[in-house]
């Protein structure tokens, strides 16, 4: 894997773990995604009178894209009251670069990964799932919440393939990128209106918030785009996933969690797949 968009996606998995890591620190964590999620596409808006909207044929991808996203979200919140969020978004997590290599040999057969390549995927993909049951040893998980995890695994790989046909109908990841995020900051109000959430509430003292963590989150799609514009994509998409390790190491700094050994391995499994990736 090249240099660019390896250190791209690296670096998205950094920014991403990190405005993660802060609304998962605020008093309401779903607020606080949704009004970062809303403000990512209030800061594109100006951008699109420099750069302009993608081409018509673009748009059946932005559409498709926000359709498997929301089902993706729909999912979490289903997992959510089935099992532990530290077991249940890692295997989501982890499932998508798996689900992505899939996709890619299925519908993109001209950019089939190596053999090494293919190595580093399942590494890090192990490595993430490891995570999510390094600390839950001794709960009883029926199959049902798990194959639901793999599923919106399923879709958020989905999510990638539209992302990757946008940006090649488009010709320009930045382009794609920013109407993607206003098009999910038009559709939040609306998903939120139809399961009787009011917006208003959702945002109230979140605003501030919202904004700053919007130029992070936009910057970790970007940089992710840029990845998926430049190397391979199932290679792309495991190292963003390694944004769940990143995660881990800010827990254990700013909120002093304690560190398994099985933590420590699913760690060196996942990092050990991204250097395997590098050289791939």
């Amino acid at each position: 894997m090249d240099l660019l968009p390896f250190l791209s996606a690296l670096l998205s998995a950094i920014t991403h773990a990190g405005w993660n890591a802060a609304a998962r620190s605020r008093s309401d964590s779903s607020a606080a995604v949704t009004a970062t999620v809303f403000m990512a596409g209030v800061i594109s808006i100006p951008a699109v009178f420099v750069i302009g909207l993608p081409p018509f044929e673009a748009w059946t991808w932005l559409v498709l894209g926000i359709a498997f996203n929301t089902t993706t979200l729909r999912i979490l919140v289903a997992i959510y009251r089935l099992m532990p969020f530290a077991m249940a978004y890692p295997l989501l997590r982890g499932t998508i670069p798996l689900a992505v290599t899939g996709f890619n040999l299925a519908l993109l057969p001209h950019a089939t990964p190596g053999i090494i390549s293919i190595a580093g995927i399942v590494m890090v993909s192990a490595g993430v799932i490891l995570m999510g049951f390094s600390g839950r040893r001794q709960e009883k998980i029926g199959w049902k919440p798990i194959a639901l995890a793999v599923l919106g695994g399923i879709t958020a790989a989905a999510y990638v393939i539209t992302d990757v046909k946008g940006i090649a109908a488009t010709g320009d990841p930045l382009v794609y990128g920013v109407s993607a995020a206003i098009i999910n900051a038009i559709a939040m109000p609306i998903f939120l209106r139809i399961e009787g959430t009011p917006f208003s509430r959702m945002m109230k003292g979140q605003l501030a918030f919202g904004f700053f963590a919007s130029l992070f989150s936009m910057g970790s799609y970007l940089l992710f785009l840029i990845a998926l514009t430049h190397g391979p994509i199932g290679a792309a998409s495991a190292i963003r996933e390694t944004s769940v390790l990143f995660a881990l190491g800010i827990s254990i700094i700013m909120l002093k969690e304690k560190v398994g050994y099985l933590r420590i391995i699913s760690c060196l499994l996942a990092f050990a797949g991204a250097a395997t990736l590098r050289l791939g």
